[in-house]
């Protein structure tokens, strides 16, 4: 897991035991993640019976959901 996740996944993890949808939601637009993706992830973690750091990060990993995917097409398009 890479230390861009693992921040993401700390910062919902904190988000959502604080039940701030608005603040879920603002975080993800600056994750980058579209917004039909951002239900879907909403939807999953909150159906994780423990919402924690890990667990919330291999979600993030499976839709590959994160602002680093966005950084790494244009470094790979350059080799």
């Amino acid at each position: 897991m890479s230390a861009l996740i693992d921040f993401e996944a700390g910062k919902l993890a904190e988000l959502f035991e604080q039940s701030d949808d608005l603040s879920i939601y603002m975080f993800m637009e600056k994750m980058n993640s579209p917004i039909d993706a951002q239900s879907t992830l909403i939807s999953e973690i909150s159906s994780l019976s423990h919402r924690e750091h890990s667990s919330i990060a291999k979600v993030i990993e499976s839709h590959g959901q994160s602002a680093l995917s966005g950084r790494l097409i244009p470094i790979a398009l350059k080799v």
